[in-house]
C-alpha cells in the first residue's frame, strides 16, 4: 500500500519531534534510533526511509533550526548596521533557533561539523555548512569587502564559528552572556582581519 505526501510529511515531522523529546530526555549518544522509531509509532526500518541515521535526523534539525534563523535575521535586520553589527545578529539569530536544541547539541555538533577529516561526511551537517558560509558571503558582500569571501577568510570565519557554537553549548553564563560576549569579541576580530586592521604585532585595531 502506497503511502501518501501528506502522510509521509506526518510521519517526518512526527520523527522529528520525538527525537527531539528523547535527544533531550536521554541525550544523543545514550539514544537509538529504535527508541525514536517506536515512540514514533514506526517499525524501526521505517525510520531509515525518512532519516538514514542517527546523526543526519538530528542535523535536519540543526538545519532547519539555523534557516529559520536566517529568516529572524532577514527581518530584524534594518539595513543600517555596520558589518560587524550585522555579522553579530546573523549569528544570534541562528543560535536563538538552535535553544530548544541545546541540551543535546553537543555531540551532534561535534561529529557532523567537526573540521577534522572523516571518513564519513554527513551531508546534512554539509549542506548546513555551506548555506551558513554562503549566507555569510552574501553579508560580506553587502558591505563592500568584494574579496572577503576567499577559501582562507571563510575557513578563519568558520572556524570562529564553530569556537563559539562548542562554548554555547556548555555556556552556564545567565541568559548566555558569556556567549554574546564572545560572538562579538570574534565578530571583530574577524573583521579586522578581512580589513587589513591587525597589525603585524598582534595588537588590534578598533573596527
Amino acid at each position: 500500500m502506497r503511502i501518501s505526501e501528506q502522510a509521509k510529511q506526518e510521519n517526518r515531522e512526527r520523527i522529528l519531534e520525538k527525537a527531539t523529546e528523547i535527544f533531550t530526555d536521554k541525550g544523543f549518544e545514550e539514544t537509538t534510533t529504535r527508541d525514536i522509531a517506536l515512540a514514533s509509532g514506526l517499525a524501526a526500518g521505517t525510520l531509515f526511509n525518512y532519516f538514514p541515521s542517527k546523526e543526519t535526523l538530528a542535523m535536519t534539525m540543526v538545519t532547519e533550526a539555523l534557516g529559520q534563523g536566517r529568516e529572524d535575521f532577514q527581518r530584524r535586520r534594518s539595513g543600517k548596521e555596520n558589518l560587524v553589527e550585522e555579522l553579530f545578529l546573523f549569528v544570534a539569530s541562528g543560535l536563538r533557533r538552535l535553544r530548544p536544541l541545546r541540551p543535546f547539541l553537543g555531540p551532534v555538533l561535534e561529529r557532523s561539523l567537526s573540521p577534522f577529516p572523516r571518513k564519513n561526511v554527513c551531508q546534512e551537517g554539509e549542506a548546513a555548512r555551506q548555506e551558513h558560509l554562503y549566507a555569510v558571503q552574501g553579508i560580506i558582500t553587502s558591505h563592500g569587502f568584494t574579496e572577503a569571501s576567499d577559501y582562507v577568510a571563510m575557513t578563519i570565519y568558520w572556524s570562529l564559528y564553530l569556537g563559539i557554537l562548542a562554548f554555547w553549548t556548555n555556556d552556564t553564563s545567565p541568559n548566555q552572556e558569556e556567549t554574546q560576549s564572545l560572538i562579538d569579541y570574534s565578530i571583530r576580530m574577524f573583521v579586522q582581519i578581512i580589513s587589513g586592521t591587525v597589525s603585524g604585532k598582534g595588537e588590534a585595531h578598533a573596527a
